[in-house]
């Protein structure tokens, strides 16, 4: 995360202020220029002194985050700047918060190397490692392509696929009927052929849709979590009434899936199985959608950007 770090960086901002900035509003596009250019500078400043001056470093670092994240809650959705957002948020120190969007960047472009890299990099900084089931290890090597393409890239694939499986299935009823008249062109074996390929296309469109469906059925009823906040204590029930569930504290960076909700308080379980309950405040939700949902994070409107 030197100098390739850097570029690759800066690259990733250039390429979402291309892709995304120039076709928004004209108000609205200023202002998000203007929240983009600051961060770009502020960015650009810390990698410049990041060894002399570390500490100040970090605040522009902190800064950066900030202004990336003004640009996302305004409503853009973008691999690459959560991706940048997560690497301003690691090179400030704040693994938590690094870890939570390079998460939420690996659900928009899940096979890139650099951020699996940093995301890697990430976890290695994790202060309370929580190694998964073998159970869960073995749900992602199997359903390995719901977990490496982006839930878009799976949608597309499947209406692609169910659009070929009618217009197979149409194909397929011309060449009978053809056969049946006793056209010289048509064949059973034919026939056949385009049925064989109307039942592959059916199931990788099956596939498809049932994934984008459970993806979207968890984000509402079983979200995923980053714990952000620092000595996060578990407890047994949802109250400091209650006793420890755990000896020590969770720190920034730890993955959970929340539960189950009462007013305040969060049930999550962990990786590993274990699960108790934390304050919601001590969390964020990696979909962003379901976060504006449960109202744990009020995403500002792009009138009140900058």
């Amino acid at each position: 995360m030197s100098g390739s770090f850097r570029r690759w960086a800066l690259l990733t901002v250039m390429t979402f202020a291309a892709a995304s900035l120039t076709a928004a509003a004209a108000p609205a596009g200023q202002e998000l220029q203007k929240e983009f250019e600051q961060a770009l500078r502020d960015f650009d400043e810390a990698h410049q002194i990041q060894n002399e001056r570390p500490d100040r470093a970090r605040q522009l670092f902190r800064a950066a985050a900030q202004s990336f994240s003004s640009i996302a809650a305004a409503g853009v959705v973008n691999g690459r700047l959560e991706f940048n957002i997560g690497n301003c948020h690691l090179q400030a120190g704040d693994v938590g918060r690094a870890i939570l969007h390079y998460l939420r960047a690996q659900r928009l472009i899940p096979r890139d190397p650099l951020l699996a890299d940093n995301l890697a990099v990430a976890h290695s900084r994790c202060l309370t490692p929580i190694e998964p089931t073998r159970q869960s290890e073995f749900f992602k090597s199997v359903f390995f392509w719901h977990h490496q393409t982006a839930a878009a890239t799976r949608f597309r694939v499947g209406l692609v696929m169910y659009i070929a499986v009618w217009v197979l299935l149409s194909a397929r009823s011309l060449i009978r009927r053809r056969w049946i008249t006793g056209s010289a062109d048509s064949s059973p074996q034919r026939s056949r052929a385009l049925g064989l390929l109307i039942v592959v296309c059916a199931i990788v469109a099956g596939a498809c849709g049932m994934s984008v469906a459970a993806q979207r059925w968890s984000d509402r009823n079983a979200p995923e979590a980053v714990v952000t906040a620092m000595d996060v204590v578990v407890y047994k029930g949802p109250g400091t009434g209650y006793q420890r569930q755990f000896e020590q504290p969770l720190q920034p960076g730890v993955e959970c899936t929340i539960r189950e909700r009462r007013g305040t308080w969060w049930n999550i379980e962990l990786v590993d199985g274990n699960a108790g309950w934390i304050q919601a405040g001590d969390a964020e939700l990696i979909s962003e959608e379901t976060e504006a949902l449960s109202q744990v994070l009020r995403p500002r409107n792009v009138a009140s950007v900058g």
